[in-house]
């Protein structure tokens, strides 16, 4: 595993490998007209890999390194912190959302709405680098996790795209917002690689808890309400078929 400078380079590379779904959702989403109960069936997908990556990938191997009262501390204040950023985001109704799940004003009728935009997007990526870059410091790159990462951020990018078109968006601004995310995220990603360096067993896995814990929130209050708002009425089964898949990808990469 590459220290210093060239480590930071090496996790930002498989932070863009890991957030990569985000551009090439978003470029699907400009370039197709997907129906709102096919992104929904996609976003339920996306859920259940992200759920089991926090569970399976994340808390559970925080668990083995750390109490269970250090694990859920750490699951229930990465939750919180999500949770009030996301709450802090007063606009919050005019970020990223499917057309028919939430309709977008355009900048003209809601100015900054743009804004609000781009931070909850951004918000929403830091769980994911946070766990991304805590991993490859911990155990170096798992194939299965960043597969699971590119995976479920395609259908988000998707949605995302088709409310910002519905919103009279330009191309140049969604593509603009969603590579913005892919390297911003992949930035996080080398940063927490780079700052984790010195934190013994105990700290590692609280903060490993403690990604898991914002993973769980973005995901309960940014991808599930879009998931299941007139979506399929099997959303459930796909949820858990997103589940179960990062665990046979993870056999596979073994």
């Amino acid at each position: 595993m590459p220290e210093g400078v060239m480590g930071a380079v090496w996790a930002f590379c498989w932070g863009v490998a890991a957030a990569s779904g985000s551009l090439v959702g978003a470029i699907l989403g400009l370039i197709t007209n997907l129906r709102h109960r096919s992104i929904a069936a996609f976003m339920s997908l996306g859920a259940g890999v992200l759920l089991s990556a926090a569970s399976f990938k994340v808390a559970s191997e925080a668990l083995i390194l750390a109490s269970a009262a250090s694990t859920v501390g750490g699951i229930l204040a990465g939750a919180a912190t999500f949770s009030i950023a996301n709450a802090a985001l007063v606009t919050a109704r005019d970020r990223k959302r499917c057309g028919e799940c939430k309709s977008q004003p355009s900048e003209a009728d809601a100015p900054g709405s743009g804004t609000a935009i781009a931070l909850g997007t951004a918000l929403d990526a830091v769980p994911e680098a946070l766990v991304l870059g805590v991993s490859l410091r911990t155990g170096g790159p798992d194939l299965a996790l960043v597969m699971a990462l590119a995976l479920a951020n395609l259908p988000e990018a998707i949605s995302g795209t088709a409310g910002m078109r519905l919103a009279s968006r330009s191309s140049t601004y969604v593509l603009s917002l969603w590579s913005g995310t892919t390297f911003g995220t992949a930035a996080t990603t080398a940063l927490a690689f780079y700052f984790l360096s010195d934190l013994g067993p105990d700290a590692t896995a609280i903060l490993k808890a403690y990604g898991a814990g914002a993973l769980i929130a973005m995901t309960a209050e940014t991808m599930i309400p879009e998931a299941f708002h007139n979506g399929p009425r099997y959303s459930g089964v796909l949820a858990a078929a997103g589940f179960a898949a990062l665990i046979l990808l993870s056999e596979f990469a073994r």
